[in-house]
């Protein structure tokens, strides 16, 4: 670990019956406490000369919430979440800059909102609070709050009223890693000093990468602390409630609580009075592109990583057994929806194959059991399923996004992968199986 990175771990254990009924409980109180809050809509004018959009919530002015969006935008879940946090005793500004600059929600919509503008937010949020501001973000929506925040100390030498970021499924990926390769974080990623807080779901994309990512913001002398939800599912706080399960609806109804515990780490935290000067470009954004729906050959083939892992049943399998097969490995969570939406094509596309010269093995990552095999009885997977408990293959096999595949030849190299759900029958990727087929 880097000497400057100082990361804690904060993990919610998962609950039984009586601490649900507990825990919902306690939910029913965040209903009441929106009620104490007042809520205003504002439209404020900057320096810049544009007029922002803001949905003010006051419950106290000890500490101002500059909440920035997400690539999705605001949805009347961040509403209540925001009523919440009031009522807890914070003053919360929802900075709708969908609606203000008339971007539509998406995946590259963060990269359009004028930095200046966002710098001149926190600008009017310091003026206008007597304590601290903290700014909060999820996803994609990370990378202009940490953007921001460097900026605005800056160009405020000396100031600390920016004391803190909280961070929600942060995605601060540059662009998605090759097959094979690890993450590559955006600059700012390691040019940040203020705290960071940052909470993910248990299963989601970002659980097993928090460690990682919290090792990257400490190397810009951040302290970081992390928040784990157990058996919660990512998206939980915006999702439908007939959606969520009820772990999910639990964690929804006490998101705001979650972040007012955020808000109270940080608040120990003496931040910096000056942003980390570096010559690196630290104005970029992530670039998201949609690849092609086939499988991409490798420029370099590579060894395929160690993969010995158990099966359902408890038993062995590794990979090099299986020497002189054509083997696709499918990594995958029963969270993930692409990975379910793919797994019918994986089904055909073994039909069509060759029993004796071709397998495919599925890895569950990260999940126990117990909840593989409850997924099971719904959605019958006839492949076979091997345990990842710990997601230490995933890691060696460098895995960021569900599902991921690899197609590994005859001589055990890694020759294909996708990254991201496929129709495994099409009949471009069907000629690139049967290709790599009739080599040896």
């Amino acid at each position: 670990m880097t000497t400057p990175c100082r990361w804690n771990r904060l993990r919610l254990r998962k609950m039984g019956p009586q601490k649900i009924g507990l825990g919902l409980f306690y939910c029913l109180l965040i209903f009441v406490l929106p009620l104490q809050a007042s809520e205003e809509l504002l439209r404020l004018e900057l320096a810049t000369g544009d007029d922002v959009e803001i949905t003010r919530f006051r419950g106290g002015n000890a500490t101002t919430i500059l909440w920035l969006p997400s690539e999705r935008g605001f949805t009347a879940a961040h509403q209540f979440h925001g009523a919440a946090l009031a009522g807890l005793g914070h003053e919360v500004w929802l900075a709708d800059l969908h609606s203000t600059y008339f971007v539509q929600p998406g995946r590259g919509s963060i990269a359009q909102f004028p930095l200046d503008d966002i710098v001149a937010l926190i600008d009017a949020a310091v003026a206008a609070s007597s304590g601290r501001v903290l700014l909060l973000s999820s996803s994609r929506g990370a990378q202009s709050a940490l953007i921001a925040a460097r900026e605005w100390q800056l160009r405020n030498p000396g100031d600390a009223s920016l004391a803190g970021i909280v961070l929600t499924h942060a995605h601060l990926y540059g662009a998605r890693p090759a097959p094979g390769e690890s993450a590559r974080y955006l600059p700012i990623v390691r040019a940040t000093n203020l705290p960071v807080f940052l909470l993910a779901a248990e299963y989601s994309t970002k659980a097993s990468r928090l460690a990682e990512l919290a090792d990257a913001l400490g190397a810009g002398g951040s302290r970081v602390y992390t928040q784990l939800l157990a058996g919660v599912r990512g998206g939980f706080d915006t999702r439908e409630a007939a959606l969520n399960s009820d772990l999910d609806e639990a964690a929804k109804l006490a998101f705001a609580s979650n972040l007012d515990r955020a808000v109270s780490v940080l608040a120990r935290v003496k931040p910096p009075v000056g942003g980390v000067v570096t010559s690196q470009d630290t104005r970029q954004f992530g670039r998201s592109r949609r690849a092609d729906p086939v499988l991409t050959a490798l420029a370099s083939p590579l060894a395929a990583p160690p993969l010995r892992l158990t099966d359902l049943d408890g038993r062995p399998f590794k990979l090099e057994d299986h020497a002189g097969r054509v083997v696709l490995v499918n990594f995958w969570a029963s969270w993930c929806r692409p990975c379910v939406t793919e797994i019918p094509s994986l089904h055909r596309l073994d039909a069509a194959m060759p029993d004796d010269d071709f397998s495919i093995v599925t890895v569950n990552v990260g999940e126990d059991l117990e909840r593989v095999a409850r997924f099971l009885q719904q959605v019958p997977v006839e492949l076979p399923v091997l345990m990842d408990y710990d997601a230490s293959t995933s890691k060696d096999w460098m895995i960021y996004v569900y599902p991921s595949s690899y197609l590994v030849d005859h001589q055990g190299k890694i020759r294909y992968a996708y990254l991201g759900a496929l129709e495994w029958d099409s009949i471009e990727n069907l000629k690139i199986v049967r290709s790599l087929l009739s080599k040896r």
